[in-house]
């Protein structure tokens, strides 16, 4: 049997109301080539094996379609739709056979509102002042803030992973085609301010480790283990190289005078060909101009990062003592 058509323009999620009153009989909306991601929502069949972040999104835009006007998505929903770094554990989960599990939506009302219980949601009541809502401008999707979203991310992140998102929801433009930051570091104050939410004194430990020149959550690792962990001096953030007065190279991090730089190695970095060629030529750059730079790995901060600290240690005071002479 023919199916009947859809309304004109329907390509993506779209809720049953708004196709009853198209005229969109009931027997289309049970239609095999149609499914129910949320009750209410209709959406064409598709391939939904999307990485997690991608499945996120794509479920945001079918609850939107009947999410209540006093509703927003928050927390680790909240952080995908910003852009914001968070680990994948917090998208999916692996159940007793060893599959991937995509975890609920977050979805935040105001008190004295209800949390939704919608399957597929996990609905959280939030304090009236603990978070401020945004309608993003493309879209209309209510959710909080970058900083109300970094403020209550405290409640489910570690230290590290605070500082790691709050860096990228401040870093600021380096070249043109860069996106201005989502939040100040005035904006993360204020709603550390707001009062004792749910990990506050994690948010507050944090703060003041933010900084607004890192570009990478392994750049702030970094940062991280030679402060914290090895006592050492905080180093600049992508320093800028300068060869009469034209840029040449940006450092991942950088003890300017020792001329001692440190850039962070990802995997990319050693399977592509054509990106290590270009790392061992900026090497050479580098050392034709007196710096002496460090590669870091995802194994030194990880399972060597005491051998690492040692290391770094000895070439610092190295530097000190040539530099004094």
């Amino acid at each position: 049997m023919k199916r009947s058509p859809l309304p004109d323009g329907v390509t993506g999620p779209f809720s049953v109301a708004a196709a009853r009153d198209a005229g969109v009989p009931a027997s289309r909306l049970r239609a095999s080539d149609l499914r129910t991601p949320f009750r209410g929502v209709r959406t064409l069949h598709t391939d939904t094996s999307d990485d997690a972040r991608a499945s996120v999104r794509r479920r945001v835009r079918e609850y939107a379609e009947v999410m209540p006007a006093s509703q927003f998505f928050c927390l680790a929903t909240a952080c995908v739709l910003w852009g914001g770094p968070i680990p994948p554990g917090l998208l999916r989960h692996r159940d007793g056979a060893g599959g991937l599990v995509e975890r609920p939506l977050d979805v935040g009302v105001f008190l004295p509102d209800r949390a939704s219980r919608t399957q597929g949601v996990r609905g959280r009541s939030i304090a009236p002042g603990w978070a401020e809502v945004v309608t993003a401008p493309v879209d209309g999707i209510r959710l909080t803030s970058p900083a109300s979203t970094w403020a209550m991310m405290g409640q489910v992140l570690s230290e590290d992973e605070l500082v790691i998102l709050g860096d990228a929801l401040v870093r600021m433009p380096e070249r043109d085609a860069d996106p201005p930051p989502l939040a100040t570091i005035d904006d993360l104050r204020r709603a550390v301010e707001v009062g004792r939410r749910p990990g506050v004194l994690r948010i507050r430990e944090a703060l003041p480790l933010v900084r607004t020149r890192a570009w990478s959550p392994q750049e702030t690792r970094t940062r991280l283990v030679l402060v914290r962990d090895g006592g050492l001096p905080e180093p600049e953030l992508n320093w800028p190289v300068l060869v009469g007065g034209h840029l040449v190279a940006n450092i991942d991090l950088a003890y300017p005078d020792f001329l001692l730089g440190f850039e962070y190695d990802g995997e990319h970095h050693m399977t592509d060909a054509e990106q290590w060629a270009k790392d061992i030529r900026r090497a050479e750059m580098l050392a034709d101009l007196g710096w002496s730079i460090m590669r870091v790995t995802k194994r030194d901060l990880d399972t060597l990062r005491g051998p690492f600290i040692a290391r770094v240690r000895s070439r610092v005071l190295g530097a000190v003592r040539r530099h004094s002479m």
